[in-house]
């Protein structure tokens, strides 16, 4: 008589508890990989568009500015941001041969392209709202630490942060053309010190802390909307008004409303002027982010 060599039940439920548990140690290795898969790319993106500025110095003796038409609020000026002028560096010298500076950026079909370059792959890939299509862009330029408003204010009040009393005391390194014209030289804290670049990821749709926001309209769910989402408008740029976390003293990824904010797990990448980058963690004291963030205020 031949044995019986068929598993039996317990066998087989043994066999199937053990495959889970090794999934189950497996897949939050695969998902730690691909994060960090997906950080070193959104890495390559911002030192990309980092080198792209310097050669812009090298062509025109300064950086390029972070927005231009600051001087009016409306919509009817002229307008660009610092993202179209870096495009012939970038291997688009094309694109940009096809805008017309002469428009504002949304009368320019050119600008509505989607470029992967300008797109942090930890960021969702969320393009459509109310039927229209945004041509997102997740890197941009934190013009000035704005103390005198929004969250950030008692950080400045109550002595966490130091008062820079300087005329470009809380300015970052790139601004519009009437507030300062940037060069190499004029970076008086030192390029390799300096924040350039910062992530904004997931516009136009509302993130804080993690988690998309939603409004509710009479009574149905409604997503938030939120300006500067495309890689070519001016309203890309921005002031830092926002804190959170203990204290108030976490000064990003507390909202991407206009605001630093990124998906990495723990901080977000910032491309300094010398056009390396750095990951930073959101938990670093206001003081040392502060005088990383600001240009001129000889920290």
């Amino acid at each position: 008589m031949k044995p019986n060599t068929a598993f039996t039940l317990v066998e087989l439920l043994v066999v199937i508890g053990l495959i889970a548990v090794l999934l189950g140690l497996l897949l939050p290795a695969v998902q730690a990989a691909r994060a960090t898969v997906r950080k070193l790319q959104c890495t390559n993106n911002l030192k990309q568009i980092g080198l792209a500025a310097h050669y812009y110095h090298n062509l025109y003796d300064q950086f390029p500015p972070s927005k231009w038409g600051i001087q009016d609020m409306s919509d009817s000026r002229i307008k660009h941001h610092v993202l179209s002028f870096l495009l012939p560096f970038l291997e688009q010298q094309s694109l940009h041969d096809q805008i017309d500076f002469s428009k504002h950026w949304f009368d320019n079909e050119a600008t509505k392209i989607r470029l992967p370059v300008y797109l942090c792959p930890e960021s969702p890939k969320q393009f459509q709202y109310n039927n229209y299509e945004y041509f997102t862009g997740d890197y941009t330029v934190a013009e000035q630490m704005q103390r005198t408003e929004g969250k950030i204010k008692p950080l400045f009040d109550n002595g966490i942060a130091t008062q820079r009393n300087s005329p470009y005391g809380l300015y970052g390194m790139l601004q519009p053309p009437n507030e300062k014209i940037v060069s190499i030289a004029s970076v008086t804290d030192g390029l390799s010190r300096t924040i350039m670049f910062s992530e904004c990821a997931a516009r136009p749709f509302k993130y804080n802390i993690g988690r998309q926001f939603v409004e509710f309209a009479n009574t149905e769910p409604k997503q938030r909307k939120e300006s500067g989402a495309d890689w070519a408008s001016n309203r890309a740029a921005f002031y830092v008004h926002e804190s959170c976390g203990a204290g108030g003293t976490q000064l990003f990824n507390c909202t991407n409303q206009n605001e630093i904010y990124s998906f990495h797990y723990g901080g977000a990448n910032f491309c300094y002027g010398d056009g390396t980058v750095h990951f930073l963690s959101e938990t670093i004291h206001p003081e040392i982010f502060i005088s990383t963030f600001t240009a001129y205020a000889g920290d």
